[in-house]
């Protein structure tokens, strides 16, 4: 105990050092700048020598805060969807309720509930009663900030370089940081709210809780309104659009390209939720994420990246069957929605990869992913299929005399049940 209470204050120590150096660094720059730039020689390469070391410092403290800023910004989100991810399909409140100890029911501290670094200096326990508080909680914000530092790289500092049809205009960091580019922030938006929806949607399946409504018609009402009023948020089309003529034709695109989305992602889900068996645990969940989800990014990438995402969360889901075996998962509750995140997410940084995949007519090519999701699928049940057991002939049955149960093997022995004299 006194060694982990002597790495809690290091820690705390450690965090306002940090804090306190960039602190200060930002307010004795202008000076350090001045006397820096005056010590140097008077000749013209001196000068010119200092002038680049004072930029490339400048570059890196720029790109510090930038992802320091843009980490924690996605992790403060992480934390609110933690709360939404337990509270919401169990019918409870996400707003007026403060944070509180699962054990308990302290409400935490402003400082406890810093993203990453309050349960740290916890010690991930509660600083009333000293119980574990899971670590599920850390992890949840560290990757929703991940998932907002890979969208910055990828997305925002290359001007949409990864985005198909999208002219790419590299910015540096104080450009990022002092033009706003309205369209790449927009798009950056979009897809991390996506990604939102659907990292709570995998957790919920994960927990085996069912999907709330409110949310399934907060994320479809953002991703249909939001092209149908910015069509630039979709950047690949459906390839349909030629079949009628109307006076909005770039509208009428992102109309048709979300009806299409919309259909092909309902579809694939279901068949894809066909591949996972399901058992008594679900009864609650229905085993819905994989439609909802996959519904989701047919409606805010198209068909084309629909098919491309459901044949990689299928791969994902066999790579990943036997970690979630040695679980106990071994009906993939969460595990195929997990899949269909991770493969959304290397979609869209690679999505410039896979666009040219697509020619103008493509339902050729539809037709060969339809086919490598069916095979994948079918892998996907062989490996996860399990014989069901039912349990309902091992219960004691309002025919058995007395208060003592039946002895299970007498039930199991031949001659007992019916069909084992078949």
């Amino acid at each position: 105990m006194p060694r982990k209470s002597s790495r809690l204050i290091w820690l705390r120590y450690a965090i306002v050092a940090a804090f306190c150096l960039g602190f200060g660094t930002l307010l004795a720059w202008p000076a350090f700048e001045a006397i820096w730039t005056a010590s140097a020689d008077d000749d013209f390469a001196s000068r010119q020598n200092r002038l680049d070391q004072i930029q490339w410092i400048q570059t890196v403290l720029i790109a510090g805060f930038l992802y320091t800023w843009f980490f924690f910004f996605g992790a403060t989100v992480g934390s609110f969807l933690n709360v939404v991810i337990w509270r919401m399909p169990r019918g409870e409140t996400v707003v007026t309720r403060p944070s509180r100890c699962p054990w308990c029911s302290t409400n935490l501290k402003w400082n406890d509930n810093i993203p990453v670094l309050g349960w740290l200096m916890l010690g991930g326990r509660c600083r009333t009663c000293r119980l574990p508080i899971s670590p599920r909680y850390p992890i949840v914000e560290a990757i929703m900030g991940g998932i907002f530092l890979l969208l910055l790289q990828f997305e925002l500092l290359t001007g949409g370089g990864n985005l198909p049809g999208v002219v790419a205009v590299h910015l540096n960091y104080s450009r990022a940081m002092l033009e706003l580019q309205f369209g790449l922030i927009g798009l950056y938006l979009f897809h991390c709210f996506l990604f939102c929806l659907l990292l709570c949607w995998s957790l919920i399946a994960w927990d085996r809780q069912r999907m709330p409504l409110t949310l399934a018609l907060l994320g479809f009402g953002v991703g249909f309104v939001g092209p149908l009023i910015w069509p630039a948020l979709l950047p690949v089309r459906s390839g349909f659009e030629s079949i009628g003529n109307f006076d909005d034709p770039e509208r009428f695109s992102v109309f048709l390209t979300l009806l299409i989305g919309m259909a092909e992602g309902a579809l694939l889900g279901l068949a894809m939720r066909c591949f996972v068996p399901s058992t008594d645990a679900d009864g609650s969940s229905g085993r819905w994420g994989v439609p909802t989800m996959m519904f989701a990014v047919g409606l805010f990438f198209g068909w084309q990246a629909a098919a491309t995402i459901a044949a990689g969360a299928l791969l994902l889901a066999i790579i990943i069957s036997p970690l979630l075996k040695a679980r106990g998962r071994h009906d993939m509750a969460g595990g195929l929605e997990l899949s269909i995140l991770t493969a959304s997410l290397i979609h869209l940084l690679s999505w410039q990869f896979w666009n040219p995949f697509f020619p103008p007519h493509p339902l050729a090519t539809w037709g060969i992913l339809l086919g490598i999701i069916l095979f994948l699928g079918l892998v996907l049940r062989k490996i996860t299929w399990r014989p069901s057991v039912d349990l309902q002939r091992f219960r004691r049955t309002s025919e058995v005399p007395g208060n003592e149960s039946p002895n299970l093997q007498l039930l199991a022995s031949p001659g007992t049940i019916p069909e084992n004299n078949r």
